[in-house]
């Protein structure tokens, strides 16, 4: 079995092509994903907008009908978002907040500042890493990502059971999340024969503080290269 720890909206359809693959999975989403009230500031003023979610591309989706303002995009997903809600210029760094802010001090093209619209929580502050290029960012929080409560029953029965193989970890507060209710039940043992399959360095260091039969990491910031990682179906009960 393949645990889906990220948010249910995003984890579905990665659910649906890891079976198409012939892969049992189980969507265990350790954050929800809580849209704010936000009002959406005149645009005008702004070089470009920048999206380090896909969560944070539907919500601003949802509150604007803006769509031929640049928009930069950290990864694919985020960026087939942009494309699927009709923004007509949509800039994909292809890899992490890193990849995303090269994109932009290559690309950028004028001094206007830029609008990032994240979560409540982000792993790397964009304006930050922009400072030393000159260029101005104004961020807009567009939703809280709320970690779980609770593990499920299925995903407890599951861990009882040894038939989780494979959980997938998409960010440090998801890996942070997990361990999180795994010690609180009292099942951090209940891994040791599990790996660990983590989008980057930062997330894999955050799983690996727990007992895991073994720790991956995907060779870039990429779904396909986390489930790349995956063994074939078949191959010692990888299901």
């Amino acid at each position: 079995m393949v645990v889906i720890t990220r948010p249910r909206d995003e984890a579905a359809a990665l659910a649906d092509e890891l079976m198409k693959r012939g892969y049992r999975t189980l969507i265990e989403p350790m954050l929800d994903i809580a849209p704010l009230p936000i009002a959406i500031p005149p645009l005008a003023k702004y070089g470009a907008l920048v999206f380090t979610s896909a969560n944070g591309a539907r919500i601003f989706a949802g509150r604007s009908d803006e769509r031929s303002i640049p928009a930069y995009a950290v990864g694919g997903h985020t960026a087939r978002i942009l494309r699927d809600v009709g923004f007509v210029d949509v800039r994909d760094a292809s890899g992490d907040a890193e990849a995303l802010v090269t994109l932009i001090g290559r690309t950028l093209g004028n001094q206007r500042p830029l609008l990032h619209v994240s979560g409540q929580d982000v792993a790397r502050e964009i304006g930050s890493l922009l400072a030393p290029a000159r260029i101005s960012v104004d961020r807009l929080i567009a939703y809280q990502a709320i970690p779980a409560a609770e593990l499920s029953q299925a995903l407890v029965a599951a861990l009882y059971a040894r038939t989780v193989r494979h959980v997938l970890f998409f960010s440090v507060r998801t890996a942070r999340a997990f361990g999180t209710l795994l010690q609180k039940r009292g099942l951090t043992p209940m891994i040791s024969s599990s790996s660990a399959v983590c989008l980057s360095s930062h997330v894999a260091a955050e799983a690996g503080k727990l007992p895991w039969g073994g720790v991956e990491t995907a060779s870039e910031p990429t779904a396909a290269a986390l489930t790349a990682l995956l063994p074939p179906t078949g191959a010692n009960d990888a299901q």
